[in-house]
Order: C-alpha cells, then structure tokens, then sequence
C-alpha cells in the first residue's frame, strides 16, 4: 500500500507509513491566486491500495474539498482501494436536524466521500455514533484508549477518578477505564428551566476530595464546558484536575478558560494542524493506535 499526505497532514502520514512498512509519497501542491486548490499525485501503478492521511481543522472547508477531488481522481485512474485517514472529521457534530430544514452537515459531507469513491474512512474519535451507525460501512472509528490509557499509567497519581463530561462520553471513557481496571463517572448536567443556568451533579454517594480528577472527552473547541466541569470539581475538593481530549481545537480564548477553571493539565492528540506552545498543553501521538487499526480493518 501506498501512504500518500494530503496538504492538511499535520505530519503523520510519514511516520505511520513507517510503522506499517509501506511506501510514502505526498501530493505537488499550490494555491492558485484566486484561492483554488491545484494538486498532483505521483503516477500509481501495481498498488494494493492506496492511503490518504489528512486533517480537516483549521480551514475545513478546503481540506474537505481536497480530499473529494484527490478520491475522485484516484478512483478514476482505476484504482479500487481507495482509504482515507482522517485525524479530525470536521462537521461531525452537525449529524441531525435540529432545526427544521438545516442541513445535516456530517451526512452530507459522508455521502460526498462515498460518492467519489472512498472505500474506508478511519477516523480519530468520531464525535457523533448516529453517523457511525449510519455509515458503518465506511467508517472505522479509531479511539485513543492505549494512547490515553498509558498516559494516565505513567503521569496521574493515585487516587484518582475517570470522569465523562456527559453521557455521550461514557463509552470512551468505560473503555478507557476497563484498560486501566478502575471505574468511572459520568456527570450529570441540569439546566433551570426559568434561568437557562447549567450545572453540573455528581452522584451524590461520591467523594472527590484529595482526588485527581480525569476529565476525558473528544474535543475541546471553546473549553467552555469543560471549564464549567471543572470548576465544579475543583469546588468539590478535587486535588488536581486532568483534561484529556482527542482534538484540541482551542477555539478563541478557550485556554485562558480552562486555566482559570483550575485545571493543571491539558493532554490532546496530534489530529489538528496546529499546535500550542503552553506549559499547561502536552501532544501525545496517536499513530501507534492508528497503526493497530489500520493492520485490522485495511490488511
């Protein structure tokens, strides 16, 4: 197989073409000045397949767009095993209407993948699992759980609690939680009816004092719920305060949150194009986790 990188990979695509032994190339791309993507592949003979790795934030839009036309390309040159390794899967928490007639951005972006012709997308912690179900096919979804697992191992004192933000993040930190053989809890959020107010409710048997607390969840965009979270649990005596996410997007001020909230430390994987330099942000690599999950559903 072939391990091509697309112009959004945020430095990937080399190393996981390594772990799995596979040859490596990357596309011959510029932007014209009028703002259109041009790209060119190397020539493509005798392939198994062939791997795209990309990312699709910041500037979704274009990444988007790139991959269409680079699957479409490929599938008209014949090639049928035609993969994607997308690290971000921007529009993915747009996967139903919640306002008549607004458009369910995550479907639409799916369907236009297998339209032009991609046979499997492996994607790092997927937000939605209605579009997992609903494109099972296509999908793999990789979750973090060694890569999360290990860090927890090796750098949060005991005692600690796994924490899921809500319900929606349960599963992954069940998973997470059974690597580790420790058990979980997943906050409750009550909203006032009258005030709109958000809080947020553990169980009331639970104890957090001189705890650490690991916050898990697969995105920080604004921080603001995560923030809201932790302010809680700093109140309730937790002794230190994690925050693990799959994709660290920190959308305008949401560090600053996120400090102010109390929290000591912000792990996040590799699966955007930029990075920041804090004392309070530490990268970890997900391409080992990756490697595994392409060996599975790929070879």
């Amino acid at each position: 197989m072939l391990v091509i990188s697309l112009p959004s990979d945020p430095g990937l695509g080399r190393g996981l073409a390594n772990l799995l032994g596979f040859r490596y190339s990357e596309v011959v791309y510029k932007v014209f000045p009028d703002g259109e993507s041009y790209l060119r592949f190397p020539e493509i003979s005798g392939e198994d397949g062939v791997l795209l790795v990309l990312t699709s934030y910041p500037d979704q839009n274009r990444s988007l767009l790139e991959l269409f036309l680079s699957v479409e390309l490929l599938s008209s040159k014949g090639l049928s095993k035609v993969y994607a390794v997308m690290l971000y899967l921007a529009y993915g928490r747009q996967d139903k209407e919640f306002l008549s007639w607004e458009v369910v951005s995550g479907r639409a972006v799916l369907k236009i993948m297998r339209c032009v012709g991609l046979k499997k997308l492996l994607v790092v912690d997927i937000h939605s699992e209605k579009l997992l179900e609903e494109f099972s096919d296509l999908i793999v979804n990789v979750l973090p759980v060694k890569t999360f697992g290990q860090y927890i191992k090796n750098n949060v004192g005991e005692p600690y609690i796994l924490v899921a933000p809500d319900v929606g993040a349960s599963k992954r930190v069940r998973l997470i939680a059974e690597f580790l053989g420790k058990d979980y809890v997943t906050i409750k959020k009550v909203r006032d009816r009258v005030t709109g107010e958000v809080t947020h409710q553990l169980p009331e048997d639970l104890d957090v004092t001189g705890v650490n607390a690991v916050i898990i969840d697969d995105i920080i965009s604004t921080g603001g719920t995560i923030a809201s979270i932790a302010k809680y649990l700093a109140s309730k005596g937790a002794r230190k305060i994690y925050v693990l996410a799959s994709h660290g997007l920190f959308v305008g001020d949401a560090l600053n949150k996120l400090r102010l909230s109390g929290v000591n430390k912000v792990v996040v994987l590799n699966t955007v194009g930029h990075r920041l330099t804090s004392d309070l942000v530490e990268y970890l690599d997900v391409s080992g986790e990756l490697a595994e999950s392409i060996k599975g559903s790929l070879l």
